[in-house]
């Protein structure tokens, strides 16, 4: 289970603290287990050749109560989860390989990460996927201790999970949290929010829960798939049957009885099932390899996708199923045979109307699934076109971005590591193609650092109350840079250096919401908690919003204050460039290296990737549901031309005797026209009602689209009609052409 603490405000829950978690874990009785963990990252220098990774700093227990056992080596112990122990390393099976060549004897090795040294004490298996952590390359304990700044109430960075004791539900171990929760904050009352409160959930919905519904949409565009397909072959087999019905008739007129004729009919289908099995197999194989190939990195264990026995057990149940379920109605009908009317006609005009309403009814059925598919994949398209349109706030193309990564003693000094910034950004000036370049502690969507903000002379009662801004620390000239306009006030420039006035910039709808219909320019905030020793900052200007956490979702309070005034942080590098900006990587590489080479850079890509990354879940479910409509349309189209055409050959008679006695080509042509006219409209009729209904389900990966937006539905409802009219006008346009004397001859 994942345990966290909510304001009650917050969408989703926030992070613990670790004095807190101390006191969940002492006073409740509903788990086994409570493990602390965050994320954490670190230069690791070997041979000359600096790389930053990324890991977890966990509690001593996260092994254990996980129930993963070392490829190599041992789990930490529990006096290494100090403040004053815990520089023990534990590698993933990928760094190990990569970096130690698989070597078992790397155990007990030191290792230096940043200006540390480190033991490897364990090697993971390789089939391991830390929760919330799969691009982990190492862990350490996590070494927090009572009383320490950094384990404080309200400092809330660490993750929490739990095993829960056998018996014990969610609910009833939230609310015994939730009654410890309550009583901690009568304890300790100007430390939280008043609405504070621990939500439980399973450990499951950290793994899928972003996807999760995306996942059971394509599920249930599969099934329906499926079900278009089945009634196709229903149809197929009713027609085979109605064609057989002579020789069927023949067979029970001989002594055959109905059970074995219905027998020999269900092996045929299931023969036919069998070989269509075995080929969706092949072509499942080379599919699954693209979608892993091609599907967005945020899917969980995309990579581990692939055809296995229970897969396989499973398309083999499915096909029996199927063909048992839908073959046995055709069955069963043509083993229910007239041996009179059949013996005497021969089955080439008669097809009882109970067996043509069925093959209607399957094709209604048809038209209304395809329907439903082919519109949901419109209200996908259409959102996702309202997404490329949206303002994101800054214009992320010919923009390369990377990570730069700080460490040593000698950069404790604010002034040396801005040095080192404005150095590489002095070389990069002089290399062609690039047009600027800045420094920013946060790249717009690559996450956020919030930290509380107050506004002079406006005291609070509860400084928990204070509202939170997404804080940025950034050079002068990375508004220019990302092309973030500027609305009031003037940016940031070289004199805004650490023993200048300090300022502040801040977006234009943080001006709004807090300093509604008055001037926000001039004005004094402070931001990261209330403290008299912290300095204040004058707001000299405003800026446009930047949709930091994705272009479907509104932006928070935004906060920017000058690099030089406050290096607390890490930072990225955005470079603008003239052309392709992934030309330029080399030369930025280089210019940090020239300015000091034991420094790693990581993350080298273009801004659009971040944007493509937002969009990717949205991109895939789109191009699966597109081709699932597609099929949809294909097999409605075929099921329509299938039924039309073969009613109008058992029609071949009747048209040859209207024709002679007068009737025009045009007559019969609009004859079955009208036949397939019918089936259409009652088809998408009742598609158009299964859609007001179903693609409700897709209301989360919608952006400014209504699920039962008229304009989609219009647009299917024209372009399954002129599909459907295509599928009928050539049985008609064929039925037209008809010779009486030929059809009257022959029948």
């Amino acid at each position: 289970m994942t345990i966290a603490e909510s304001d009650g405000d917050t969408p989703r829950p926030i992070t613990v603290d670790f004095t807190t978690t101390h006191d969940l874990r002492e006073r409740s009785h509903s788990f086994e287990h409570m493990t602390l963990y965050r994320y954490w990252s670190s230069a690791l220098v070997e041979q000359d050749h600096p790389e930053l990774l990324n890991g977890m700093r966990v509690g001593h227990d996260y092994f254990d109560m996980l129930g993963v056992k070392m490829e190599h080596g041992r789990t930490f112990l529990r006096e290494e989860d100090r403040g004053d122990r815990w520089h023990v390393l534990i590698l993933s099976h990928g760094l190990w390989v990569r970096r130690f060549g698989g070597d078992p004897a790397v155990i007990g090795r030191q290792v230096r990460m940043n200006e540390s040294s480190f033991t490897i004490i364990g090697v993971l298996p390789e089939n391991f996927r830390p929760p919330g952590g799969s691009g982990s390359d190492m862990f350490t304990p996590l070494g927090y201790d009572l009383g320490a700044p950094s384990s404080g109430r309200g400092n809330q960075h660490l993750r929490l999970m739990g095993r829960m004791k056998t018996g014990v539900s969610v609910p009833a171990a939230q609310a015994e949290l939730n009654a410890v929760m309550h009583g901690i904050l009568a304890e300790h009352p100007k430390d939280y929010k008043a609405k504070q409160q621990v939500v439980v959930a399973p450990l499951r919905d950290l793994f899928v829960g972003k996807v999760k519904s995306a996942l059971w949409i394509l599920l249930g565009a599969v099934g329906l798939v499926l079900l278009i397909a089945c009634a196709n072959v229903a149809n197929l087999l009713l027609a085979r049957a109605t064609g057989r019905a002579r020789e069927l008739a023949l067979r029970a007129a001989l002594g055959a009885e109905r059970r074995r004729l219905v027998r020999q009919l269900l092996i045929e289908n299931l023969v036919l099932a069998l070989a269509g099995g075995l080929l969706g197999i092949a072509l499942a194989v080379a599919g699954t390899r693209a979608l892993a190939a091609t599907g967005p990195r945020d899917i969980p264990r995309l990579n581990e996708i692939g055809i296995d026995l229970t897969v396989l057990a499973f398309a083999f149940g499915a096909t029996l199923a199927t063909g048992l379920l839908f073959g046995l109605a055709p069955a069963l009908r043509a083993s229910r045979v007239d041996l009179n009317e059949a013996l005497k006609d021969a089955g080439k005009s008669t097809s009882g109307p109970s067996r043509g309403n069925l093959r209607n009814a399957l094709v209604t059925a048809e038209l209304a699934l395809a329907f439903v598919l082919v519109v949901s994949a419109g209200l996908l398209g259409k959102s996702f076109l309202n997404l490329m349109n949206v303002d994101a706030g800054y214009d992320p193309h010919h923009v390369l971005t990377l990570g730069a990564y700080v460490y040593g003693e000698r950069y404790q000094k604010p002034e040396v590591e801005l040095t080192l910034y404005n150095q590489v950004m002095e070389r990069l000036r002089s290399v062609p193609g690039v047009e600027g370049s800045a420094m920013v502690s946060t790249l717009p969507l690559g996450g956020f650092d919030r930290r509380n903000f107050h506004i002079q002379d406006r005291p609070l009662a509860n400084s928990s109350e204070a509202p939170s801004a997404d804080t940025y620390s950034v050079s002068p000239g990375y508004f220019q840079v990302m092309k973030i306009p500027l609305k009031r006030g003037r940016l940031f420039t070289n004199a805004d250096r650490g023993g200048a006035e300090r300022v502040a910039i801040i977006s234009e709808s943080t001006a709004r919401r807090l300093f509604a219909g008055r001037e926000a320019l001039g004005r004094f905030v402070q931001y990261g908690g209330p403290d008299e020793k912290k300095p204040w900052l004058r707001i000299v200007g405003i800026v446009g919003d930047v949709r930091q956490y994705g272009l479907d979702r509104e932006p928070n309070l935004e906060l920017y204050i000058a690099q030089a005034q406050d290096t607390a942080f890490g930072y990225s590098m955005v470079v603008r460039t003239t052309g392709d900006p992934r030309l330029m990587e080399g030369a930025v590489r280089a210019a940090f290296a020239a300015a000091d080479p034991t420094q790693p850079v990581y993350n080298v890509k273009p801004l659009e990737e971040y944007l493509r990354s937002t969009l990717a879940e949205r991109s895939f479910t789109l191009s699966l549901l597109a081709l699932f409509g597609a099929l949809a349309l294909g097999l409605a189209a075929v099921g329509t031309y299938g039924v039309i055409s073969y009613t109008a050959s058992l029609r071949t008679r009747e048209v040859g005797i209207r024709m002679a006695l007068g009737a025009r080509r045009g007559d019969v042509l609009g004859m079955v026209l009208r036949q397939g006219l019918a089936l259409t409209v009652v088809g998408l009729g009742v598609g158009f009602v299964a859609s007001l209904a179903l693609t409700r389900l897709l209301s989360t990966l919608l952006y400014e689209v209504r699920p039962g937006d008229l304009g989609t539905s219009i647009a299917v409802t024209v372009l399954l009609g002129l599909v459907a009219l295509a599928a009928t006008y050539l049985p008609a346009r064929r039925a037209s052409r008809v010779d009486p004397m030929v059809s009257l001859r022959h029948e």
